[in-house]
């Protein structure tokens, strides 16, 4: 089957630039030696900046530890005295990635910045749903989700656990080890929902360096994949949402999941 890459945008510089918060998991080094400790904060925030969430707003429902033949529940290695934290120390060479997922948080918004921001996210699918039901003057009432993942590089191993499907509902994996690429060849993501591959979502492939923060904008192709050129320096994350109408709920009128995939090269 023929691949086909949909790309919207050449990098664009992020100063004029205003997206929906972001949610990922930003380690203080992504780049470990065995045993070597390090802390991951959960940040949200907007153009890859943001600041550590607040350990009152949400309950984590999944986070887990996954390395060559290993699952492990990190629920234990989880802070949340002030903001969210997690410690980590893993033992044996290779790929290390960690998976979370928080529980369900509401917000409703006025009818026309609601719009705008299904605009803002490549959301058209729920945008026609408004229209074709005569909702789009209608407030927007939403539950959202997060389902963020980090990878790891510990000592000079690699194996195959940066492409691990952890379970959740909106997976972003990497198909390619980024830690094995050369400098600035374009890899593939693939974006599945429910175990589904989702064709023609937006991704956002955010790169920060020294200050300077750029963006990637992309559509999926028709087997949920986006190709994506990587650097070798700074952070990266990479990023979706995908929204869902929901059915018999008087709360809310739609579900919404945001995916993010970090790593980086410090």
């Amino acid at each position: 089957m023929k691949k086909t890459f949909y790309s919207l945008s050449i990098l664009l510089i992020i100063n004029t630039l205003t997206f929906a918060h972001e949610f990922w998991l930003q380690p203080q080094k992504f780049l470990l030696k065995p045993s070597e400790k390090t802390n991951i904060d959960v940040f949200v925030g907007e153009n890859y900046t943001g600041s550590k969430v607040d350990a009152s707003k949400f309950t984590v429902s999944k986070l887990t530890h996954y390395g060559k033949g290993v699952e492990e529940d990190f629920i234990s290695k989880l802070s949340t005295k002030d903001s969210v934290k997690i410690e980590a120390i893993f033992s044996t060479e290779g790929n290390h990635l960690i998976a979370f997922n928080n529980t369900n948080k509401f917000i409703e918004l006025k009818a026309a910045k609601f719009n705008d921001y299904l605009k803002e996210e490549g959301l058209e699918n729920i945008t026609k749903l408004r229209k074709l039901q005569g909702k789009e003057n209608k407030d927007g009432r939403e539950f959202y989700q997060r389902c963020v993942k980090t990878l790891f590089q510990v000592g000079d191993t690699q194996d195959d656990v940066f492409k691990q499907n952890t379970g959740m509902r909106l997976e972003v994996m990497a198909l390619e080890n980024p830690y094995s690429v050369k400098d600035k060849k374009a890899i593939p993501f693939k974006i599945l929902f429910d175990n589904q591959v989702v064709m023609n979502a937006l991704v956002l492939a955010w790169h920060t360096e020294n200050g300077k923060t750029t963006v990637e904008k992309m559509r999926s192709n028709e087997l949920g994949e986006v190709m994506i050129p990587i650097t070798k320096t700074g952070r990266w994350m990479i990023s979706t949402v995908k929204m869902i109408p929901t059915t018999g709920n008087q709360k809310a009128d739609y579900q919404s999941f945001w995916g993010s995939y970090t790593f980086g090269f410090y």
